[in-house]
């Protein structure tokens, strides 16, 4: 198992791509604090990790609010006596125009979804830079490489999580600390899966547009965390892997020539 006896925190963990890394980090060794503040889901998931013969522990955070992000690295620490990866994915989304938005929208979405990625960060280089080792992802999204109609907050915190990622990377890499993100693009967790009942028609425009044809599973995604934090990674740090059934890799213009996904 590539993960043995490490310690990992996964944020966001109680559904969806959280569940699915937290379930596939266990299943390659490593202990597992599941964070989330939904405390509820973060014990079910716990007992699935348990009943499959993992190790995990729920911790309630809010990844708003920095005392609790300090008391989450802390918990990693006082239970399983050190921290070795850290998995940065908890999010809030809002929606609305650009010139529309209220600042208390925007100020709660920077705070969750960048400001605390990089609180944990913080927290989390204390312990892993004396130790010399550890690895650090960040859930970005092909939201940050490009712009969305309705989602300029979501746009502005994933381009801010893909160059904080960098940043990290750069400055920590002689400490023996890698920091890479992933960059998902539509993946079928609970709030896209809910999306897709209420209005089918958009959801069968979107999986047109990916050349894949169809959605990603959190599982997916989770199988790019779980290598970029074990040792195959070894040399990889600062970058950022899209995976998005090819979405990115086209401009799209429709078809000029008569080629298309469907050829």
């Amino acid at each position: 198992m590539r993960l043995k006896d490490r310690v990992a925190i996964v944020s966001g963990s109680a559904s969806g791509i959280g569940e699915a890394t937290a379930k596939r980090l266990a299943s390659e060794g490593a202990k597992l604090v599941i964070a989330d503040f939904n405390e509820e889901g973060a014990r079910r998931v716990c007992d699935e990790i348990r009943r499959a013969g993992g190790v995990a522990e729920p911790c309630r955070v809010n990844v708003s609010k920095p005392g609790e992000i300090e008391k989450m690295i802390a918990f990693a620490g006082d239970t399983f006596g050190q921290l070795d990866i850290l998995h940065n994915n908890a999010i809030r989304l809002y929606t609305g125009r650009v010139g529309e938005m209220p600042l208390d929208v925007w100020q709660k979405s920077v705070d969750v979804g960048l400001t605390g990625y990089w609180y944990a960060i913080r927290c989390a280089l204390a312990v892993m830079v004396p130790r010399g080792r550890g690895a650090i992802v960040n859930t970005g999204s092909v939201s940050g490489l490009a712009g969305d109609y309705g989602l300029g907050a979501y746009n502005a915190i994933k381009a801010g999580v893909i160059n904080l990622t960098r940043a990290t990377a750069i400055e920590y890499a002689r400490k023996g600390i890698r920091c890479n993100a992933v960059c998902p693009g539509i993946i079928l967790t609970p709030p896209i899966v809910k999306s897709r009942a209420n209005d089918p028609e958009t959801a069968r425009k979107s999986e047109q547009a990916i050349p894949m044809g169809r959605c990603g599973k959190p599982e997916e995604i989770a199988n790019v965390v779980a290598f970029l934090v074990s040792d195959d990674a070894s040399y990889v740090t600062g970058t950022c892997i899209v995976a998005d059934g090819g979405l990115m890799a086209h401009t799209g213009m429709p078809s000029v020539t008569g080629v298309d996904a469907d050829w």
